[in-house]
């Protein structure tokens, strides 16, 4: 659920900073600098956030790896492993969940900065 999530902010960005960018080609008059400032900012801001939405989906996967792996190993430790048992669970550490968090923080912060600049360059024309 989580990693839908941070595809959906990648394609939103995506799709937003490629309408930006064939926008700005197929002008040809000058606008103004803060409209230039404003596209800087949000496209920026989008291509950060789909950076960000990528290492969260990495850190999602490989946290959730690493959080069953110590469940399977607790539960074989205690003798409670059967087989045809199904883990699909397990429970993070702080610093796993810091590095999921972060990220996550920092990419959603940037994809909503990012659409204030667009929305922001609507008001300018």
């Amino acid at each position: 659920m989580y990693v839908d999530g941070a595809k959906t902010i990648i394609t939103g960005s995506g799709i937003a900073v490629a309408l930006l960018a064939s926008s700005v080609f197929s002008q040809r008059t000058t606008v103004a600098g803060l409209v230039v400032f404003s596209a800087k900012v949000a496209v920026v801001c989008l291509i950060s956030s789909v950076c960000l939405s990528l290492i969260v989906i990495l850190a999602l996967m490989r946290g959730h790896e690493r959080a069953k792996s110590r469940h399977i190993e607790k539960l074989r430790q205690a003798g409670k492993l059967t087989p045809g048992t199904a883990i699909t669970e397990g429970q993070l550490n702080n610093a796993e969940l810091l590095f999921i968090l972060v990220p996550s923080a920092l990419g959603l912060s940037c994809f909503l900065v990012g659409f204030v600049f667009l929305g922001r360059i609507v008001f300018h024309f």
